[in-house]
């Protein structure tokens, strides 16, 4: 048999009866005359609505239009004006910057936003703090990695993979001269090194094969990212022309035929030397007339010959590359790689494009500085000055923003307030020399008090 379902008049019967029932517990009477319960529910429901109300409405006008406690708050920034406030002694003084404030309360700290009624009737003082200094205060994980181009302009770069398009060969030579120097002041880049040559002397010219190449203008900043070595010039070699050890003469080229490659020997006075295949054209063409037609020698002869190594010219290039042409020099930097920091790199385009790059201020095309720099947006950099080549002893310390502006750190008190927990990073000098300076973060710059805070001399 199908069970019936209830009908309404079932259910409001079955609803009277437990009303009854509980009006019976409580007063002790079934007689439904009055019913006190149901409106004691029936309030405490509307109160519960009024108070949702209420809090909902306060918070929004909390969110929209706060007021903010001023408290034991440090700095504060008003809503309306955006203008930053710092406490000193209970006395609110107005300061430009973050970092400004941080550096006067010696602390890290977070700006509360308030609204302009919070500081209407507090006490108030003269102006405090740098002007200039950064606005950006959130420092990434320092670069490991910073690069200076030179082409059409001069960018710097930290921390930047390049495009497939931007082919660099680490392998390459180019010969370079500094903007706005002497003409006459030229270097050849390569293997990590520079070398001062004389493009006036036949015999470096014609080892180095740079018949017809013109130095390629750049920039100090490139040119004093790359270590110095001694300049490339024909070694001098006493007793020249007179008769030396196996019958040779004194200032020739010799040559020992392997099964890898030939190795090459200068006959000198007391003995030979074992040199490279620059060494060899420069002194072949000096002392011979002719880099070519080297001797064949065997092994034994040079086996029982005395070895010395009395020339200087370790720092010459081992063998001759042809220099590259018309592209972007780029010299690269790695922090924390004793002996082999940098490496000079030549790009085989016509530009290197990076498009979210900042151009400075101080740009001036194909003069000597830096033009452009490419850093992580919105972040800065906390570093300190480190020798291009060798160890990495800790320079002075620098704050650098994302638009290329450098700030001097004054020392580890401030370098805490700013909120600069982490141990600085190594970055060329060099670089942080050529770009613009900004104002160095202390706390006794920012505690200084003035009446006005004058903007920079242009």
């Amino acid at each position: 048999m199908a069970r019936r379902t209830s009908t309404w008049i079932q259910v409001s019967a079955q609803r009277l009866r437990l009303r009854r029932m509980e009006h019976a517990l409580v007063r002790r009477d079934v007689a439904l005359h009055d019913d006190p319960l149901r409106s004691q529910s029936l309030a405490m429901v509307v109160g519960a609505l009024v108070a949702v109300v209420v809090v909902a409405a306060c918070a929004a006008v909390a969110f929209l239009r706060p007021r903010g406690d001023l408290g034991s708050t440090q700095v504060v920034v008003a809503r309306e004006t955006g203008a930053m406030y710092v406490r000193i002694d209970d006395v609110w003084h107005p300061t430009p910057n973050l970092a400004s404030a941080r550096l006067i309360v010696r602390a890290a700290a977070v700006p509360t936003l308030v609204d302009q009624r919070a500081l209407d009737g507090v006490r108030r003082g003269p102006a405090v703090g740098i002007v200039g200094a950064p606005a950006t205060l959130d420092a990434d994980p320092p670069p490991d990695t910073w690069t200076v181009c030179d082409g059409r302009d001069t960018l710097v770069a930290a921390d930047r993979g390049l495009s497939p398009a931007d082919r660099f060969d680490p392998g390459r030579s180019v010969l370079v001269t500094p903007r706005g120097e002497s003409a006459a002041l030229t270097f050849l880049l390569f293997d990590g090194r520079r070398a001062r040559v004389d493009l006036r002397n036949p015999a470096v010219v014609r080892a180095l094969r740079l018949d017809g190449i013109s130095p390629q203008p750049v920039s100090r900043a490139l040119l004093d990212t790359v270590p110095e070595v001694a300049p490339i010039v024909v070694p001098g070699i006493d007793g020249a022309g007179s008769v030396g050890p196996m019958g040779a003469t004194v200032g020739s080229v010799v040559q020992v035929v392997g099964a890898a490659a030939a190795d090459l020997y200068v006959v000198l006075a007391d003995g030979v030397q074992r040199i490279g295949e620059v060494a060899a054209d420069l002194i072949g063409i000096t002392y011979a007339g002719t880099a070519l037609g080297v001797p064949t020698v065997s092994p034994a002869a040079i086996a029982a010959t005395r070895l010395v190594d009395r020339l200087q010219v370790d720092h010459l290039p081992d063998r001759a590359r042809t220099p590259a042409t018309g592209g972007v020099v780029c010299v690269r930097w790695r922090a924390g790689v004793p002996d082999v920091s940098t490496q000079p790199v030549v790009s085989v385009g016509a530009h290197l494009d990076v498009g979210d790059a900042v151009t400075l201020a101080q740009a001036d095309g194909a003069g000597p500085r830096i033009d452009r720099v490419a850093l992580p947006a919105g972040r800065a950099s906390y570093v300190h000055a480190a020798r291009i080549l060798g160890d990495e002893a800790a320079g002075p310390r620098y704050l650098v923003a994302d638009d290329g502006v450098v700030y001097g750190v004054h020392d580890d008190t401030a370098a805490t307030a700013l909120g600069l927990t982490e141990p600085p990073a190594g970055a060329p000098w060099p670089i942080l020399a050529w770009l613009p300076r900004g104002p160095e973060l202390s706390i006794a710059g920012a505690g200084a008090v003035r009446d006005g805070l004058a903007a920079p001399a242009p």
